[in-house]
C-alpha cells in the first residue's frame, strides 16, 4: 500500500487503451490509482485490465460515504476537445469533470495529455483553454514526445500510432517534478 493517491481520468480517445499501463506504471512510481472516466471513455476501458484498480463513475448518493481518498496528484491521459474545454470553463457536469474542477480549485498537482485532431485543434477555443489550465498549474504534455513546450494535433488515422508509442513516464515524471 502507498500513501499517494493519484486520479487517472480517462476521456474517449484511442490514448484510453492504454489505461491498463498506466495503471500498472503508476503503482510501479509509488501511486494509488483510481481511474475515473467520462462516459466516452467506458467502451476503451471494457476489455482492459486494469489491475483492480478502483474505476469510480458517476456522482455518489447523498447517503454514500466518500469513494476515494483526496488526491495527492491527477492524470488527465488523454484529455478530449470536449474536457479540456468544459473543465477550462468550470463545467462540472459529470463526475469526471467535478473531479478536475476541484483539483484545479484546490491547486492539486495536474499533468494533462490532450489528444485531439488537427480539426478541432485548430478551433479557438482549444488554445485560449490551454492557456487557462497552463495558468492554473496543469502540466500540458504532448503525447507525441512528452514534452511541455508544445501540442501537435494528431493526424487524423494515426491516433492508434501516438497511442502506441506513448510513455507513461512522461506523466508520472512530470507528477515527480511537481513533489520538488
Amino acid at each position: 500500500m502507498t500513501s499517494k493517491t493519484l486520479y487517472i481520468v480517462v476521456c474517449g480517445a484511442p490514448l484510453a487503451s492504454r489505461a491498463g499501463d498506466g495503471v500498472r506504471a503508476a503503482r510501479e512510481h509509488g501511486w494509488d490509482p483510481y481511474v475515473i472516466p467520462t462516459g466516452a471513455a467506458m467502451p476503451w476501458l471494457a476489455d482492459q485490465d486494469l489491475g483492480g484498480a478502483p474505476v469510480i463513475t458517476g456522482n455518489r448518493t447523498p447517503d454514500q460515504p466518500k469513494r476515494t481518498p483526496p488526491a495527492d496528484a491527477v492524470a488527465v491521459v488523454p484529455m478530449t476537445f470536449n474536457t479540456l474545454n468544459a473543465w477550462a470553463n468550470g463545467n462540472a457536469h459529470t463526475y469526471s469533470l467535478t473531479t478536475l474542477c476541484a483539483a484545479l480549485g484546490s491547486r492539486t498537482p495536474t499533468v494533462a495529455v490532450p489528444f485531439a485532431k488537427s480539426d478541432l485543434t485548430g478551433h479557438p477555443a482549444w488554445l485560449a483553454s490551454l492557456a487557462v489550465l497552463r495558468y492554473a498549474g496543469v502540466r500540458i504534455t504532448d503525447p507525441h514526445t512528452g514534452s511541455i513546450a508544445t501540442v501537435e494535433p494528431i493526424e487524423s488515422g494515426t491516433g492508434q500510432q501516438v497511442a502506441n508509442d506513448f510513455r507513461w513516464e512522461w506523466v508520472l515524471d512530470r507528477l515527480q517534478a511537481t513533489d520538488s
